[in-house]
């Protein structure tokens, strides 16, 4: 059986962190211990929350594994492995059926960017949520999904192809971000937006490579090329100020593309939300290195 389950952050749980993301683990002692322990090894757990007044599917597990806990406590290598709550109670605090899920590390996942659960999405699952229409939308949407809500195979395809289009568009798709969401973007948000429109930098420019690994193990954020002058543009981001590091990175990058690409034009631009003051002359000289840098910035809006 697979299942779409919500959860609370710790410090909305009196600090039970519960599923464990980073340990792919879920624990069970109240009734759903029944539900989770009819999953069986290549099914499914979708985890959802709310996220500054939406509701957000965050993670997915293939599971691996479900075990009673007390069981699961008897295996040495589980409990050095694991620190799953469930797994450090003292077995006379146990329940009957309390259980713990293993997502397989592999195919299990953290969302970077959220899934929103909308009214839309609901609708296109095999067993369409029951939406209170004189609710709000997020306690409607709650409310549909306080109980477990079980998954066939075609949801389970839908869900993973959404998540997988979503993931591509990045957290800078929405036209406006809270101002939560800003302090959540990351790195990558920013890759994906100027790789799926690299016109933001320049109207001549077109995407050529991201996330290029060369003989030494290094990664180049994005590479550009530019039709018009028959240059290739070496893209390095940073979501913080852009420093001496960064300058030496783009331009061991730039140097990389013309010795194991072969390109013999190779700019770069540095991306970040400043410059630092203490390299500014620096950073401004490597001009002539045909470096230059671009800023970010986020725009105001009152909803």
């Amino acid at each position: 059986m697979n299942f779409l389950i919500g959860y609370l952050d710790a410090e909305r749980n009196n600090g039970h962190e519960d599923p464990m993301l980073n340990e792919f683990t879920y624990g069970e002692s109240s009734n759903n211990a029944t539900n989770l322990l009819k999953v069986s090894k290549g099914e499914y757990l979708f985890f959802h929350k709310t996220i500054h007044e939406k509701r957000y599917i965050t993670a997915y597990y293939y599971v691996e594994k479900v075990m009673l806990v007390n069981v699961a406590q008897q295996d040495s290598l589980i409990q050095n492995k694991f620190n799953n709550p469930h797994l450090k109670k003292n077995d006379s605090l146990l329940t009957n059926n309390e259980c713990i899920a293993f997502g397989n590390p592999i195919f299990s996942r953290k969302l970077d960017v959220p899934l929103e659960i909308t009214p839309e999405l609901l609708s296109k699952l095999s067993k369409p949520a029951n939406l209170n229409p004189n609710q709000p939308p997020l306690a409607a949407i709650s409310s549909a999904l306080r109980t477990w809500k079980q998954l066939d195979s075609t949801d389970i395809a839908f869900l993973l192809d959404k998540i997988n289009k979503h993931d591509k568009k990045g957290r800078l798709t929405n036209n406006i971000l809270s101002s939560n969401e800003v302090f959540q973007v990351l790195e990558r948000d920013i890759e994906k937006l100027i790789a799926s429109v690299p016109t933001i930098l320049n109207n001549n420019y077109t995407l050529e490579g991201s996330q290029i690994v060369f003989s030494d193990e290094s990664r180049l954020d994005l590479l550009l090329k530019d039709t018009i002058n028959n240059e290739y543009i070496v893209v390095e981001i940073k979501k913080g100020q852009i420093d001496r590091q960064a300058l030496n990175q783009i331009k061991h990058y730039i140097k990389q593309c013309k010795k194991e690409l072969g390109y013999s034009i190779v700019k770069g631009i540095l991306i970040g939300s400043s410059i630092s003051k203490n390299y500014e002359n620096e950073i401004f000289n490597a001009k002539k290195d045909g470096i230059t840098t671009r800023t970010f910035g986020w725009k105001f809006a009152i909803n």
